[in-house]
């Protein structure tokens, strides 16, 4: 037997069969099989009865949302283990959890507790972040869309889909616009994976950031400022980012003009980029398709050279700010680099090539680069150091030292 819920009235009837289904006679059906709290949209603000019903959910809860829009005055919260939240109609557009009348909190939903399934929902208009997940084991984001009203702009919240301090996390069929940051942001996760979204229309469509074992496979980035992010940033909780996969996805149209807020590290994004590697180490890219991206396919720093941009290098001992053991082969490069933008204008190179490296490495591991391109490699320029950027004649594009192989990364199970 479901719970039922009216949002706002907060009237509950307990006698309704869990299978009982539709919301109204004209709205679109509702399959409520397998829920424990069933909660019906009020027209008014419906916080105090969607966080009632979560702080009351107990281990094994399927709180479910029948169709229609819910909205929100304050931040919602969870911190109970085991708990699924769910759409209910035919199509995730059919239930729609709105923030545009957001007064309180930072993000849109935020999660500290272990085994969270979120899917089948519509999130629009959170001020900051979409959906927050920190410090969990076992997170689902699953068949979701996250969006604002106002398009893409500054204002809009960072990141829509956000696991942080977490294990065992997938994102899985769900469509990202708008995010200031990244759409999909993985941040000081393990074994996290990333498949068959779409994302557009953001700053980043994907970023992993100080993540050890990550995938990103199968998945649509275009019209962002860059598609892929596989960053490794200084003074944070995890020092290191390992072993990330990224294979099997589609890199296109990436050229949106970044709007990330200035004094931001994606603020230094160049717009056209498929994919910007940043400090990371373990990365094997493969079996992707890069095409249109008008600055280059892949473009590959270490953060000496972005602490010359941004006018300082942080002090973080603890992290490895070089790359090492980067791994591109058998993808896919179709007209990219034929307008570079910002800092890959400066290289004063069109069309620029398909990977573009800084040629900066670790002084303590000068053979610890391995930069390795395969047998095929893609067209490639080193401009050796942010000081050499705007001479191309101190630039190689000799790939002989690179034509070698590395060990594959592994996939993710979960």
């Amino acid at each position: 037997m479901a719970k039922w819920i009216r949002a706002a009235q907060g009237i509950t009837l307990s006698a309704l069969a869990v299978t009982t289904a539709g919301c109204s006679d004209d709205g679109p059906e509702a399959d409520t099989t397998g829920c424990t709290v069933v909660l019906e949209a009020s027209g008014g603000d419906d916080y105090a009865a969607v966080q009632d019903a979560l702080i009351g959910a107990s281990s094994g809860s399927d709180i479910c949302f029948l169709p229609g829009t819910y909205s929100f005055s304050r931040e919602i919260s969870l911190t109970q283990r085991d708990v699924t939240l769910r759409g209910t109609g035919p199509t995730r557009e059919d239930t729609v959890l709105d923030f545009a009348a957001q007064e309180a909190g930072d993000d849109g939903l935020t999660v500290t507790s272990d085994n969270f399934t979120i899917e089948h929902l519509w999130i629009k208009n959170t001020p900051g972040n979409g959906v927050v997940v920190t410090g969990a084991d076992g997170v689902t984001f699953r068949d979701l869309k996250v969006t604002w009203d106002a398009g893409s702009v500054t204002s809009n919240g960072a990141y829509a889909v956000y696991p942080v301090k977490s294990q065992n996390v997938l994102v899985e069929d769900t469509e990202v616009i708008g995010a200031a940051d990244a759409g999909i942001y993985v941040g000081q996760c393990e074994n996290a994976l990333v498949r068959n979204n779409d994302v557009h229309g953001n700053v980043a469509g994907i970023e992993f950031e100080n993540t050890v074992g990550g995938e990103a496979v199968g998945n649509k980035a275009y019209d962002n400022s860059a598609g892929i992010l596989v960053f490794v940033l200084p003074n944070l909780e995890k020092k290191e980012g390992d072993l990330t996969l990224v294979r099997d996805n589609e890199l296109y149209d990436n050229n949106r003009e970044n709007f990330a807020e200035d004094g931001t590290i994606v603020a230094e994004v160049p717009p056209g980029i498929g994919a910007l590697l940043l400090a990371a180490d373990g990365v094997e890219f493969t079996n992707n398709t890069f095409r249109n991206n008008v600055s280059t396919s892949i473009l590959a720093v270490s953060y000496e050279s972005l602490g010359v941009l941004l006018g300082s290098t942080p002090e973080d001992p603890a992290t490895d700010l070089y790359l090492e053991r980067i791994y591109v082969h058998d993808n896919t490069y179709e007209n990219n680099g034929t307008d570079p933008q910002t800092v890959a204008a400066a290289l004063k190179v069109t069309p620029l090539e398909d990977f573009v490296w800084d040629g900066v490495v670790n002084p303590n591991n000068m053979d610890g680069a391995q930069i390795c391109l395969g047998a095929s490699p893609p067209s490639f320029r080193n401009f050796n150091g942010i000081m050499n950027i705007d001479s191309p004649a101190d630039h190689s594009t000799d790939t002989a030292d690179h034509e070698c192989e590395l060990p594959a990364v592994p996939p993710i199970t979960l």
